[in-house]
């Protein structure tokens, strides 16, 4: 269980601290913000994976513990959404597929001994990505500033597959 526990502070736990925090900034909690406006909304948006979320992608039994604990992330995201919505702040969760990145690198490396993994992960794209091609770090970017802006306000309570349609072959 000791396992199960850290997954579900670093990610459960841990989102829950953040949208306290970010509701007392906001002004969510109903008190003044901290530069004095009784009210400035704002957003707060959550990353996951994909293997969490039940309506997007099916289990996956390899992700169990840190999956338990985004889940957490993601249950709570839809009831900080409920709570400060009033408050003209937006709550989501954001999932990328297949994002070439540093993390990525490392995991070829580890698991198949590859230096580039750019090979490799341009390969699953063309395999599982109807888009066929990766997530970049800009694309996420991209959508969070959208989330942020006065259209994106609009959106709520929401998991978010930023995945190319990768969620749809899984």
């Amino acid at each position: 269980f000791e396992t199960m526990h850290y997954y579900q502070r670093m990610y459960g736990e841990a989102f829950v601290d953040l949208c306290e925090r970010s509701l007392v900034r906001m002004g969510g909690d109903g008190s003044t913000a901290e530069n004095g406006d009784e009210e400035i909304g704002g957003s707060i948006i959550g990353i996951s994976s994909p293997s969490v979320s039940a309506h997007l992608y099916g289990p996956d039994p390899s992700y169990s513990l840190p999956g338990a604990g985004k889940s957490l992330m993601e249950y709570s995201m839809r009831i900080y959404a409920q709570k400060a919505g009033a408050k003209n702040i937006n709550v989501n969760v954001i999932v990328p597929g297949y994002t070439q990145t540093e993390a990525w690198s490392r995991l070829a490396q580890k698991s198949f001994g590859m230096d580039d993994e750019t090979e490799w992960m341009e390969g699953l794209a063309q395999r599982d990505v109807p888009l066929k091609k990766l997530v970049t770090p800009r694309i996420i970017g991209e959508t969070v500033k959208f989330l942020c802006s006065e259209c994106g306000k609009f959106v709520t309570g929401q998991v978010i597959p930023v995945d190319g349609g990768l969620h749809l072959n899984k």
